[in-house]
């Protein structure tokens, strides 16, 4: 997705819809195959977690390279975890990913 602005990320990332445990499941066997769709359908089921994480955090860091750094460590992270293998959801390491993905954005800017 393209976003114009930080309101524009809030607002397309609201409309997103999240996935359920299947259906999360067959998109990353999907994904495994290499269909770059079903990968590009897992980000965007976080990413209203992730908007919301973002609107926790001061009104002058809620930038829009806040919101695209935030996305790119969500890839990484979708990229690295095994959603068939792992009992647990994607969901609930999705915190400890945004917390580490503020404290690094925090030590970049600096």
């Amino acid at each position: 997705m393209v976003y114009i602005d930080i309101q524009d990320f809030f607002q397309k990332a609201a409309a997103c819809k999240r996935l359920n445990r299947q259906e999360e499941i067959n998109c990353a066997i999907r994904m495994k195959a290499g269909d770059s769709d079903a990968r590009e359908c897992i980000i965007q089921s976080y990413l209203p977690i992730i908007a919301g994480h973002i609107k926790r955090l001061p009104e002058h860091m809620q930038t829009l390279g806040c919101a695209l750094y935030f996305q790119s460590e969500l890839e990484k992270a979708i990229d690295c975890f095994d959603f068939v293998q792992y009992r647990e959801p994607f969901m609930n390491r999705i915190n400890w990913i945004s917390r580490q993905a503020m404290t690094k954005y925090l030590a970049r800017r600096g």
